[in-house]
């Protein structure tokens, strides 16, 4: 019976995400439900006795798929209401051998469990420093710009970046630097530099060992 409660639960809350249609017989300011929170998400994984087999990121148990590295397999909001609803039968049964209680979800939990997976997805892998050194040679970096004098002195030395620890301030900063840097790519005719897989990481991990410690985020 829990079972047949929790699955359509799921799928009704998820379409609810996605869409902004209404739920049955819910007032208009409930109709339109479009994130979770994902701090309290992080206390529903743990009431929910999720870690008892998942883990996040590589902490936790391995008796199911590490929660933390969904982004990878590119589900959206309804392929893992999908994925929940397939997975809930097998789930029941390791629950029960394993003495956890099955509990459904009710009010926002599923969103801001949602919200917070999809909030630990958005934190990369450690960079490779060393990998990230020769990245700032072969991509060009070190063409125009210096990192503690090492480089060319055409553009500002990247010291000045050291105060943007978040990966978000990081896109700031190169999306507006790519406008001018284009000018310059064309100027000297060289190509453009392209960033695959793990590569700017690895880059901006080799910048930040560097510069040393970072700067509180502002």
């Amino acid at each position: 019976m829990a079972m047949t409660r929790y699955a359509p639960t799921v799928g009704l809350i998820v379409l609810a995400v996605l869409s902004g249609s209404a739920l049955p017989a819910r007032a208009n300011e409930e109709q339109f439900v479009l994130w979770g929170d994902a701090r309290k998400g992080q206390q529903v994984f743990v009431e929910k006795g999720c870690g008892s087999c998942h883990a996040i990121r590589g902490a936790g148990s391995t008796v199911g798929p590490d929660l933390g590295r969904i982004a990878g397999k590119h589900l959206t909001m309804t392929q893992m209401a999908g994925a929940m609803w397939n997975h809930a039968p097998a789930m029941k049964q390791v629950a029960t051998q394993r003495g956890v209680t099955w509990k459904a979800f009710r009010g926002s939990e599923m969103r801001d469990l949602i919200a917070f997976l999809y909030a630990t997805n958005l934190l990369d892998e450690p960079g490779d420093p060393r990998r990230g050194d020769r990245l700032f040679v072969e991509k060009g970096c070190a063409t125009c710009h210096s990192v503690k004098g090492k480089g060319g002195m055409i553009g500002p030395d990247l010291t000045q970046w050291k105060r943007y620890g978040s990966p978000v301030l990081w896109a700031e900063q190169m999306w507006g630097h790519a406008l001018g840097m284009e000018e310059k790519v064309r100027e000297f005719g060289l190509r453009w530099p392209r960033f695959e897989g793990n590569e700017m990481v690895d880059l901006i991990s080799y910048i930040q060992q560097e510069l040393g410690p970072r700067a509180p985020e502002r």
